[in-house]
């Protein structure tokens, strides 16, 4: 190959790289992060090295949880770790899996998404030309308390930190307090005493150290968390045919990495937080069934309030828990 010829050969190939950003809310060395740089490995091999993928976490970019759909739709991040949860001001009829106890297990919430992943996608390309490629979970939603409780009453009047406004509902109705507050407060309000407990899974319990400002944990299970891998529609169509398909297949065989992977961090968190003296509680089958008739009142009046996309988001995922 003469230098003229290999000249233009490298410069063709520097010109079909294509670089994205990508932005977890997720801190740098937590579990989701590290599985995110692991995908974008996966992206790059599956695609030859013609799209390229850089990920940052939280405080790399000037971004928040809850701007992270603005900043995909306006394309100053080509794809991103979405959750639907912080970003309820911007899609409130999306929040399906915040409704305490629709689903409760990550077996559900993987029957359910499979299910309704075509609705987020079909709503978030026409309102915002964002497109979801797949679907991924925390292990369940726990409480976290400085002072034992022994049944589901034991709640009333306690105040607990919480970070989506139907989690407030849910402890209004169980007779205890919601406070909103941002995750890296809740450490020293859990030892200031300014909450008496704070909600969030087991995984980042363990990574944050709750066992070091809180004594139980009450394993209700009340809720899963949505995490989508969503990329801007414009950037996904300025790719290849051949990119975009393996960039599709990548992200469909990561939502059942990131399922065994969190599923594997849940586990060995939780025995974490046992062995440092954490007190881990299972409600009794009546006390769960009790919460969770106290708080149902709230699917209807979401879905009510947030139009047909909402209903048929209902309709689909508490069919798909209902295993």
């Amino acid at each position: 190959m003469t230098a003229g010829v290999a000249f233009v050969a490298l410069t063709a190939q520097a010109q079909a790289e294509t670089k994205w950003s990508l932005f977890t809310p997720f801190a740098t060395n937590d579990k989701p992060t590290k599985l995110y740089r692991e995908f974008a490995e996966d992206v790059a091999k599956a695609t030859n090295g013609d799209l390229v993928i850089e990920v940052f976490s939280s405080g790399e970019l000037p971004y928040k949880n809850t701007d992270v759909l603005k900043a995909l739709a306006t394309n100053q991040i080509q794809i991103a770790d979405l959750g639907i949860g912080p970003v309820a001001g911007d899609v409130p009829e999306l929040t399906v899996f915040g409704l305490p106890f629709i689903c409760t297990s990550t077996d559900q919430f993987y029957k359910a998404i499979t299910d309704s992943l075509p609705i987020f996608d079909e709503h978030l390309r026409n309102k915002f030309k964002v497109r979801a490629l797949a679907g991924w979970t925390m292990p369940p939603q726990q409480v976290w308390l400085r002072e034992d409780v022994s049944v589901i009453g034991d709640l009333e009047g306690r105040k607990v930190r919480t970070w989506n406004k139907m989690q407030v509902e849910m402890l209004d109705l169980l007779g205890a307090s919601g406070v909103a507050i941002t995750p890296s407060e809740v450490i020293p309000a859990l030892q200031r005493g300014v909450v008496d407990g704070a909600i969030t899974a087991v995984i980042p319990a363990y990574d944050w150290k709750f066992y070091e400002v809180v004594k139980y944990g009450y394993m209700l299970n009340f809720t899963m968390t949505d995490q989508l891998i969503a990329v801007h529609e414009g950037a996904y169509q300025d790719l290849s045919d051949a990119t975009r398909s393996a960039l599709d297949e990548t992200a469909k065989a990561w939502q059942d990495k990131f399922r065994a992977a969190i599923g594997a961090a849940a586990k060995e968190a939780e025995a974490n937080l046992t062995a440092e003296g954490m007190i881990l509680l299972t409600p009794s089958d009546a006390d769960f069934a009790l919460a969770k008739e106290t708080t149902k009142a709230i699917w209807q009046a979401w879905a009510d309030k947030n139009g047909e996309t909402a209903k048929n988001l209902l309709d689909r995922v508490s069919a798909a828990c209902a295993l």
